[in-house]
């Protein structure tokens, strides 16, 4: 506190002048969140993936997406494109809707053992779908 007393007087008042204002470095560096790896670039790919495999190559997959999340269209072609990822609220609305992106997010997060259960659980599902099926077809006997 001393110090800034000290400097505010010596300069004759509480403000700064121009050539005092640039404390910061404007280096325009970034530190990535995992040293040795490029989180943002990888989430957007790796969703940009899934979407994909999920809503498949139909064009009207856009509108569709963009009508499930709230987002604008020309945002999810963003994310299509792998251009950026979906925020978070966004994200959590396509892991409501899409396994390709709840198993790719598990993925990032190197939960591979929550993946697995996932990929067992939803086997599970499409299995117990086709012998209800096939029970249908069999009849009553």
């Amino acid at each position: 506190m001393f110090f800034l007393a000290a400097f505010y007087a010596r300069r004759g008042g509480m403000s700064f002048s121009d050539e005092d204002r640039d404390f910061r470095a404007d280096s325009g560096k970034k530190f990535p969140l995992d040293p040795g790896a490029d989180t943002e670039a990888a989430f957007a790919l790796v969703i940009a993936d899934a979407l994909r495999r999920d809503f498949g190559a139909v064009p009207a997959r856009v509108k569709h997406i963009a009508r499930l999340t709230g987002a604008n269209p020309r945002t999810v072609k963003n994310w299509l494109q792998a251009q950026n990822g979906p925020s978070g609220a966004g994200l959590v609305v396509l892991m409501r809707h899409s396994d390709a992106v709840t198993e790719a997010v598990l993925q990032l997060a190197d939960r591979h053992e929550e993946q697995h259960r996932l990929r067992g659980l939803r086997l599970e599902r499409s299995l117990r779908g086709q012998l209800l099926s096939l029970l249908e077809h069999l009849g009553p006997e």
